[in-house]
């Protein structure tokens, strides 16, 4: 994230939930953009726009959910989505952020998008992701993590229309960090909630909806709020 534009902690994260325990089941992905805004440039905007309302904070929310199958050797997770839910949420504080996301109707859109994970130890790998319309046709990205002795990384584009490649092209540009996900087996009775973001003596974590209600769950910890799918947790002074 620039800092010009915003302050440290903004991030963009991304969770795939499924079924414990099963080889075939339902499944959502989230992906969440934490955007707090540098105080200068909140300045500049204000005063270059005057009254124009500028909120602090921004919660970008795109929930995606569908099906998810494992292969019997369990090395391979592949994922299809078939609905998306887009949503965007401003506020001026912290908390009226987290009540604003809590209370806005997100936008539902048919998609056909998939991942395709390689699971290892305590992460997962994504080895090929696409993406599906009538318009545009068939794209997908093919990753292969190389070595330094051997091959360098690189991700294969393929754009297909009516199963006809209509062009192909190899890159080593691609920013690999992302193709590994961190793989956490949530307890059964224990609330599973994740740091996001931190500012002075806030800090505020995610609770992944599927996750957290699939069985009973305790309850947050004491001295933390709350509100929707967020934990708001603010030092005692």
């Amino acid at each position: 994230m620039s800092q010009l534009f915003f302050k440290e902690g903004s991030s963009h994260f991304r969770f795939i939930e499924w079924e414990p325990g099963k080889s075939t089941g339902y499944a959502e992905k989230i992906e969440l953009s934490f955007l707090a805004y540098e105080g200068n440039f909140l300045s500049k905007v204000k005063a270059e726009f005057g009254n124009e309302p500028f909120e602090s904070y921004k919660i970008i929310w795109n929930k995606k959910i569908g099906k998810f199958k494992k292969e019997e050797t369990e090395k391979r997770i592949f994922f299809i989505y078939t609905e998306s839910y887009f949503s965007e949420s401003k506020g001026s504080t912290l908390q009226t952020l987290l009540e604003n996301k809590l209370n806005v109707e997100a936008n539902k859109t048919e998609i056909e998008e998939f991942d395709i994970f390689e699971l290892g130890g305590d992460t997962g790998t994504l080895i090929e992701e696409g993406t599906r319309s009538k318009l545009g046709g068939d794209s997908r990205w093919s990753h292969s993590l190389g070595s330094i002795e051997f091959f360098p990384n690189s991700t294969v584009f393929t754009k297909q229309e009516n199963n006809t490649i209509k062009s192909e092209h190899v890159s080593n540009y691609y920013d690999y960090l992302q193709l590994r996900y961190e793989l956490n087996v949530t307890e059964t009775d224990k609330l599973f909630f994740k740091l996001i973001y931190k500012e002075n003596d806030t800090q505020i974590f995610f609770v992944p909806p599927y996750t957290n209600g699939l069985t009973t769950k305790t309850k947050e910890p004491f001295g933390y709020k709350r509100i929707g799918d967020f934990l708001l947790k603010e030092e005692m002074k």
